[in-house]
């Protein structure tokens, strides 16, 4: 996880002298890595041990291991493809592009997903009479491969693109059924509002949204996290789609294994079902 992402992750922890050191390397993470602790306190207004303790206060056991992870993400950076695109693009250069941003991010994603989590998490799914998913826009495009995944192996899932249908789904919720709720932003109203009342009929909830605290997180039993990306633009959500992507299809897969035979032949069974439809 990068030092960015770390930042992200616990700013709202952060003291008050943190926040101010934290907004700095965000700005100017890049700059930082050639400073002492007494320069950097100087341009954050603040002491040296201070910033040693931010440093620590991130997961880092001191402030050289954090340059050292400055130096290591930087040449590892994702490019901002919305900042990147030029009037006309020609079809090479953004084949590069988006390669190289797709692989930057998947990875970032990759480095944030907590295999005990991932169990955790399938063991609901697994044991779900009922399996809700909520999200809209991109996020429901995400929410969707997953519904008719699920479906093809023999589970129910429910997702529905209408908010006001989603909401009226909620009335067959059972105890100890699951719902995936996916929301970049981690604010999405409907979502939100949809996870609030299935958790309160008992249902366990599985958030995928960006990295920080977000409402989502704080509604959910089981979180996966989406890198933060500082361009609200996001390109049409590209990134948080592949993002949310790569966590369901861990999440799938994962389900997917625990009865690999059955489930294959499950799979088989509705290939075959519908390749008889003319």
């Amino acid at each position: 996880m990068s030092v960015n992402d770390r930042i992200h992750a616990s700013y709202n922890e952060l003291t008050e002298s943190e926040k101010r050191i934290a907004k700095y390397f965000l700005k100017h993470g890049d700059e930082m890595i050639s400073y002492s602790s007494k320069q950097m306190a100087e341009l954050c207004h603040t002491s040296a041990p201070t910033i040693v303790r931010f440093a620590r206060t991130l997961g880092y056991k001191g402030l050289a291991d954090l340059k050292v992870d400055l130096i290591v993400h930087k040449k590892n950076e994702v490019p901002d493809l919305t900042k990147e695109l030029e009037q006309d693009e020609h079809p090479i250069a953004l084949i590069k592009a988006v390669y190289s941003h797709r692989l930057g991010n998947l990875k970032r994603t990759e480095e944030m997903v907590d295999p005990q989590v991932v169990n955790e998490a399938v063991d609901v799914i697994e044991k779900a009479q009922n399996i809700y998913l909520f999200g809209i826009g991109a996020s429901g495009n995400v929410c969707f491969d997953l519904y008719q995944k699920l479906n093809r192996i023999g589970y129910h899932a429910v997702y529905t693109p209408d908010t006001h249908v989603q909401i009226a789904s909620l009335a067959g919720v059972k105890k100890d059924d699951a719902v995936i709720a996916i929301s970049y932003s981690g604010e999405t109203e409907s979502v939100l509002e949809s996870a609030r009342i299935a958790k309160e009929l008992g249902a366990q909830v599985i958030g995928i949204s960006r990295l920080g605290n977000t409402s989502l997180r704080s509604i959910s039993d089981y979180n996966f996290f989406i890198p933060y990306e500082e361009n609200m633009l996001r390109v049409g959500a590209i990134a948080s789609r592949d993002s949310s992507l790569l966590i369901t299809d861990i999440l799938y897969l994962t389900l997917f294994s625990r009865n690999l035979e059955k489930n294959k032949k499950t799979l088989q069974k509705t290939r075959e079902w519908a390749g008889n439809i003319k």
